[in-house]
């Protein structure tokens, strides 16, 4: 017979999935920002994603409650949100089809070197790197900027592109070296 366990009730219980349940907030974010109408609400989508993104890993190192959980849900619902509010405005805003691979680089390389190690039946753990924030950042800076202005989008792309592939060259070294630098080991997410 099953043993039921009693759910998890209290402030201490809340806490340890707080910084996960931050996380989350970004996949109906992402869900607005494809439903809104209006420049204001996508901007307030944007603005409230980054906020999360912001706040979740500094709350687990603060509190002490990092997870595997959240090392994996934190980027995911990065990536969702991004993958979203981009090919929103490529439909939407009319922002040239060719910028979506180069805002994305980072994201599609981290997509296919997983899908490689799947294949190989390998695994890997990499924790958060300053360059991967660095993108993060940069694509909720651009998605905020092309939202406002479509024309930026060219303008916008190749710098990100050029990001992310040396965030990728550096998860690469990352990967190959067995661990992060101590620079990078104090996140709670890995490689965004």
């Amino acid at each position: 017979m099953a043993k039921i366990v009693p759910a998890p009730t209290g402030r201490r219980d809340m806490r340890k999935v707080l910084p996960n349940l931050v996380s989350i907030l970004r996949f109906p974010l992402a869900a607005l920002f494809v439903a809104a109408d209006g420049i204001g609400a996508r901007f307030v989508a944007v603005a409230l994603a980054a906020l999360t993104d912001w706040v979740d890993g500094p709350l687990a190192r603060r509190t002490g409650t990092a997870s595997r959980t959240g090392e994996w849900l934190d980027p995911l619902a990065d990536k969702t949100f991004m993958v979203a509010a981009l090919i929103t405005l490529v439909l939407e805003r009319g922002i040239a089809l060719w910028t979506l691979p180069l805002l994305l680089l980072r994201d599609i390389g981290v997509a296919l070197g997983a899908l490689v190690l799947l294949v190989r039946r390998e695994r890997a753990t990499l924790a958060a790197r300053r360059l991967g924030k660095w993108v993060t950042w940069m694509q909720f800076l651009a998605i905020g900027a092309i939202l406002l202005r479509p024309a930026l989008a060219p303008w916008t792309a190749l710098p990100l592109a050029t990001l992310g592939a040396a965030a990728l060259v550096d998860y690469g070294r990352a990967l190959r070296a067995g661990s992060a630098s101590p620079m990078d080991r104090p996140a709670a997410t890995s490689a965004r």
